[in-house]
C-alpha cells in the first residue's frame, strides 16, 4: 500500500506541478517556502556551548495549533531547559507565528510527504521525539518515525465524525498510522474511542481535556505598550476576528443597519475586521471601498515606533497584519468569532477572546470548537446568533448595555478558568511515555 501511495503521490506531483505552483501562489500569495518543502535551505541544527544536541520536535499545522502549543512548550522548556526546540508548520502564517512566539527555536515548514525528504530531514535535524498538535497524520512521516523507533505523541487530539468515517473507510491503509503513536492524548472520550477503533492500542490513549483552555493572556509588557494608546477608553471597539468570505458582508450589513437605528451609540464605535487569511486583505479592502465605508488599513498605521497609533478613529479598521489579532481582543468591548456565520468552515477558537474576559458572539457553525463554544454558551460568555438580523439586534444590545456585555465577558473568563489543567495532565503523560528516550 505504501508503494501504491508513493507511486500515486509522485505521479500527481509530476503531472500537476504547475497546478500546485498556481495553487500556492493563489492561496498564500507567493511561492515562499517552496524550498523548505523540498528539503532545501534548512537552517543548521542548534547548539549549546559549541556542541550539537538533539531537539524536541513539535508540529502545529497553522496559527491556532501553534498558539495552542505555547503553554505546553513552555512547560517542556521549564522541565528540560537543556533541550533544543524544533518547530514545523504547514502554513506560512503558522511559521511566522511560531517564529514570533519562539525566537529561540528552529522553525521550518513541513516537507512534502516523500520518503527521500524525510531521510534528509531526520539526518539534518536529528530530533529526539515528535509531538504533533491535534490530528495531522502523514503516512510516510509516521512510517519513518516508526522505523526509526522515535517516540511520537499526538496531543490535544480529536477526531470528528467525518474524519473518523473517512479513516475507517480506508482502514486497510490507515491502520498502521494509528498504531504508531507512543501516546495519544485526546480532548474527549469519544475521540479516544474512535482512535481505538482505528487501530491505536487502548492502553496508549489518555484523556486530558482541551489544551486550548490553558491559553494565557500575553504578559509581554512591550507588546501591551505597543497597543495601549490605539483607542481612548470611551471608544467602543468591536473585533470581528478570523472572518471568511461572506462574513464581512454579513457583519457590515448588521453593523450599518443597527447604526441607522442607534446612531448616537455606533457613531463613536470602531469595528475591527480581521480576515483569517492574508491573501484576502486586499479583497476585503476593495469590498469596503466599494461600499463607501470610512475605513483604515492597520498596516498603514503600524510602524516601527515604540507604539502603534491611529491619526483618526475610522468607522472600520481593517486588521491586515499578522500576529496582532490577539492584542485587539484585549482592547475590545466584545468579539465576533469568524468562521461561525457561514457554513463550511466550522469556526475558530473563541477562547482567544474569552481569556481576556470578552463576551464572544458567534453563529451556529462551530463544529471545529464544539466544546469551547458549548461551554461558553452553557456556562456564560457565549452569545449565539442564527443570522444577520439577530446579529444586528445583539450588536445594538451589547453597545447599549455595557454592563451586560462586561458581565458576559467575566462569565467567559470564568468558564475558561474552570476548564484549565489539560497542559499539566498532558505534560505528565508525555514524561511517562517518553521516559528514557530524551
Amino acid at each position: 500500500m505504501y508503494i501504491i501511495y508513493n507511486f500515486a503521490l509522485c505521479v500527481l506531483l509530476l503531472l500537476f506541478w504547475p497546478v500546485l505552483l498556481w495553487y500556492m501562489r493563489r492561496w498564500q500569495g507567493s511561492l515562499e517556502g517552496l524550498s523548505e518543502r523540498l528539503g532545501r535551505g534548512w537552517p543548521q541544527r542548534q547548539s549549546k556551548t559549541g556542541r550539537e544536541f538533539r531537539s524536541v520536535w513539535f508540529h502545529g499545522a497553522s496559527v491556532g495549533e501553534v498558539q495552542m502549543l505555547l503553554p505546553l512548550i513552555r512547560a517542556w522548556q521549564k522541565r528540560y531547559p537543556e533541550a533544543g526546540l524544533l518547530l514545523t508548520t504547514m502554513t506560512l502564517t503558522g511559521r511566522q507565528t511560531a517564529r514570533r512566539l519562539f525566537p529561540e527555536a528552529t522553525v521550518v515548514l513541513l516537507p512534502l510527504d516523500l520518503p527521500v525528504l524525510w531521510t534528509l530531514f531526520f539526518r539534518h535535524f536529528r530530533p529526539s521525539c515528535l509531538i504533533i498538535a491535534e490530528t495531522e497524520l502523514w503516512p510516510n512521516l509516521l512510517r519513518f518515525v516508526s522505523r526509526q523507533g522515535l517516540p511520537l505523541a499526538l496531543v490535544n487530539a480529536r477526531l470528528s465524525r467525518r474524519s473518523f468515517i473517512h479513516y475507517r473507510f480506508f482502514r486497510f491503509f490507515t491502520w498502521p498510522m494509528f498504531a504508531t503513536p507512543s501516546v495519544v492524548v485526546v480532548q474527549d472520550q469519544l475521540s479516544g474511542e474512535r482512535f481505538a477503533e482505528l487501530g491505536t492500542p487502548p492502553e496508549r490513549i489518555v484523556l486530558s481535556g482541551n489544551m486550548k483552555f490553558d491559553l494565557l493572556p500575553s504578559e509581554n509588557i512591550k507588546e501591551q505598550t505597543l497597543y495601549q494608546d490605539l483607542f481612548a477608553a470611551e471608544i467602543p471597539v468591536v473585533v470581528a476576528g478570523s472572518t471568511h468570505p461572506g462574513e464581512e458582508q454579513m457583519i457590515l450589513n448588521a453593523w450599518e443597519r443597527s447604526a441607522l437605528r442607534s446612531s448616537e451609540i455606533f457613531k463613536p464605535a470602531c469595528l475591527v475586521l480581521a480576515p483569517r487569511h492574508p491573501q484576502r486583505f486586499a479583497e476585503v479592502a476593495d469590498f469596503l471601498t466599494s461600499r463607501g465605508v470610512n475605513f483604515l488599513r492597520f498596516s498603514s498605521s503600524k510602524g516601527k515606533s515604540s507604539s502603534a497609533s491611529l491619526a483618526k478613529i475610522p468607522s472600520v479598521l481593517l486588521l491586515d497584519t499578522l500576529g496582532d489579532l490577539i492584542h485587539f481582543y484585549r482592547l475590545a468591548r466584545f468579539a465576533i468569532i469568524g468562521g461561525t456565520l457561514v457554513p463550511g468552515i466550522g469556526g475558530h477558537n473563541p477562547l482567544e477572546a474569552a481569556v481576556f474576559a470578552k463576551a464572544v458572539i458567534h453563529g451556529p457553525y462551530t463544529v471545529n470548537f464544539k466544546d469551547g463554544f458549548g461551554y461558553l454558551d452553557d456556562q456564560g460568555g457565549g452569545l449565539l446568533v442564527s443570522g444577520q438580523e439577530e446579529l444586528g439586534d445583539l450588536l445594538n444590545r451589547c453597545l447599549q448595555l455595557p454592563c451586560y456585555v462586561k458581565d458576559e465577558g467575566l462569565k467567559a473568563a470564568a468558564t475558561v478558568h474552570r476548564h484549565r489543567g489539560a497542559v499539566s495532565r498532558t505534560m505528565a503523560f508525555l514524561e511517562q511515555a517518553f521516559e528514557g528516550s530524551r
